[in-house]
Formats: C-alpha cells, structure tokens, sequence
C-alpha cells in the first residue's frame, strides 16, 4: 500500500496493489486481488440493488457512482487481478488522474 500527500492539500491518494494488498472492501464489495469481471459483476449489481448509476473512470474502468475509488488490474501470473486507487479531490481537483503521480498508472 502507498500513500500520497499534495503539500497544503494533505493525503490525496492511497494505492492498494493486487498481489500485496491489503485486503479492502467497500459497501461489502470485495475490492483487491479479484479478477476484474467478477468484481465488476458484484458492482453492477450493488449499483442495481441501491439505485446507482455506474461509471467509467478514465482510465476505462467500471465503478459506483459516488465511490471515490479508481480500480484497474495488474498481471498475476498468467491472470490478471484488481487493484484500488481511494482518492479524494476535494477542491484542488476534478478527477483521480489530475492528483495521483503517474507510478499509480503504471504500478503494474
């Protein structure tokens, strides 16, 4: 896990990697080390259930609207498994990819 600060901001970011965690979960959805269809699959149907919207983030991947979370996947050996990006913009920016440095991209 990494944690990133913004000087005057605070902590604006923490990364969660698929192959060493920790394991996370939100709203009771299982969030690290899933294959990605699973784990979208369980997100669409808490969207269903609660009467939610789902999104993609910019980098083309699915979440809830209102979950501050990026998820992306990462290889695994011969299979790929999720990792989360918690963010929180608050006023100094629009989106995950405007505060997280470019390692988060490209973690993997």
């Amino acid at each position: 896990m990494k944690c990133y600060f913004i000087e005057g901001a605070g902590l604006t970011c923490v990364l969660v990697d698929g192959l060493l965690g920790p394991q996370v979960t939100h709203e009771g959805i299982r969030l690290i080390g899933r294959v990605p269809s699973d784990l979208y699959h369980d997100m669409e149907t808490y969207a269903l259930e609660h009467d939610l919207g789902l999104q993609s983030s910019p980098g083309g991947d699915l979440f809830v609207e209102g979950f501050e979370i990026e998820l992306g996947a990462q290889r695994a050996g011969d299979t790929a498994v999720t990792w989360a990006l918690f963010f929180n913009t608050g006023t100094i920016a629009g989106t995950s990819w405007d505060i997280a440095p470019a390692e988060v991209w490209h973690h993997w």
